[in-house]
């Protein structure tokens, strides 16, 4: 590993020389400002109890969270990403192939006793994962530089696990608290996104600090890199911690070569998305808002003849389309959507005002799943739409 000058001892020398004031619990809520380490050793010294939460200068989007109790550390994580720090920490500890991590993550802790209570963990494992997922955050947090700060006197935790000292808490990071300490100018946290320019000038900087760099390896750098991942995601996929990224990464941070982008949550809409395709406005409000309301992600289409090029670039889950149009015909559209090969197995409703054997034939030559009869009821347009769906599903 690259050695680093540590400058921060020099630092914590002259903080140990500052006072700050005496916390005052009558303004809990304010926002103030302090130097990590020193705050917290105020904290613990005046038996704190509840949660302080640490502000990345650098980046907007990162917290880092401290539980307190009675003098005591018992727990330490993100505000945010919590689902990224758990694979990574939990792919460090465990090979953890065989357990399935929640797509959403609300609290990381309350994973982990989870496990406790499922007996997937032992108390001591329990003991164990929670102290190093505490000073893997405490590691970030302490490497910051003055700071604002929040307490939060009621925000506690529901089991406890951890009651550890300082010494116990962060005696055994010292040395990564400095290392971080001396990246903070390039890399403002493990969740930053590494934005590079040349692929190969990394590969060649990743070869040369004697990583073991499979093809395995090189194809999820690449994926990772493409899919502007953080730090995080990238040091779970390579097996590498985020230390020695950061590190392998620095010179050519400093050199341009990768510009490391903050931090954000990327919400991702997993719903199913309904595409209805109807001249009606007043249809379309009745289709978009049962269905938003129901769970699904509706986009709306009134010119049908421009309906099948933005169906194909959609990807809808279902089609659903007003039978009766003036511009084009709802089987026509219907039966150009099924010669269509990204549309051809999506289901296609059609909302048809006779459900008789003329529409039954028509709807059969142009390869319509289901019709809807108008006027119709909320509960059963969703309730078509659910069917339709999950024999798709379980096709």
């Amino acid at each position: 590993m690259t050695a680093l000058t540590l400058p921060f001892s020099e630092d914590r020398a002259m903080a140990n020389r500052l006072q700050l004031p005496r916390l005052q619990k009558s303004q809990d809520n304010e926002i103030k400002r302090a130097i990590p380490r020193e705050l917290l050793e105020q904290l613990m010294a005046e038996q704190f109890t509840g949660q302080l939460v640490i502000r990345n200068p650098f980046d907007e989007f990162v917290d880092w969270q401290i539980y307190l109790g009675n003098g005591k550390i018992h727990f330490a994580n993100s505000a945010v990403g919590n689902g990224k720090r758990l694979n990574y920490m939990l792919g460090k500890l465990f090979q953890q192939g065989h357990l399935q991590l929640p797509a959403q993550l609300d609290s990381d802790y309350n994973y982990i006793c989870e496990l406790w209570k499922k007996k997937y963990f032992s108390f001591q494992q329990t003991r164990s994962v929670l102290t190093q997922f505490t000073q893997e955050a405490l590691v970030q947090a302490l490497s910051l530089p003055k700071t604002e700060y929040r307490l939060d006197p009621n925000n506690k935790l529901r089991h406890l696990f951890l009651n550890l000292n300082l010494e116990q808490a962060v005696g055994p990071i010292e040395k990564k608290v400095n290392y971080w300490w001396e990246l903070r100018s390039e890399i403002n946290s493990p969740f930053q996104r590494p934005l590079v320019q040349d692929v190969r000038k990394l590969q060649g900087t990743l070869a040369k600090a004697n990583f073991e760099t499979t093809e395995e390896f090189w194809k999820a750098v690449q994926q990772s890199l493409e899919n502007l991942n953080c730090l995080y995601d990238i040091a779970s996929a390579t097996k590498l911690s985020t230390l020695q990224l950061a590190i392998a990464m620095r010179n050519l941070i400093k050199a341009g070569d990768i510009t490391m982008l903050p931090y954000q949550e990327i919400a991702i809409d997993n719903r199913p998305l309904v595409v209805s395709v109807d001249e009606n406005q007043t249809h379309q409000h009745v289709v978009e808002y049962t269905l938003e309301k129901g769970g699904y992600r509706v986009n709306t289409i009134t010119d049908p003849f421009k309906a099948l090029a933005s169906l194909q670039g959609q990807s809808p889950d279902l089609i659903l389309i007003n039978a009766d149009m003036e511009k084009m015909d709802g089987y026509q559209l219907a039966s150009l959507c099924r010669k269509s090969p990204q549309l051809k197995q999506v289901p296609i409703m059609l909302m048809v005002e006779n459900d008789n054997l003329v529409h039954s034939i028509k709807a059969k030559m142009s390869g319509v799943s289901d019709n809807l009869q108008k006027p119709f009821l909320p509960q059963d347009l969703l309730l078509k739409v659910k069917t339709n769906l999950r024999e798709v599903a379980s096709a």
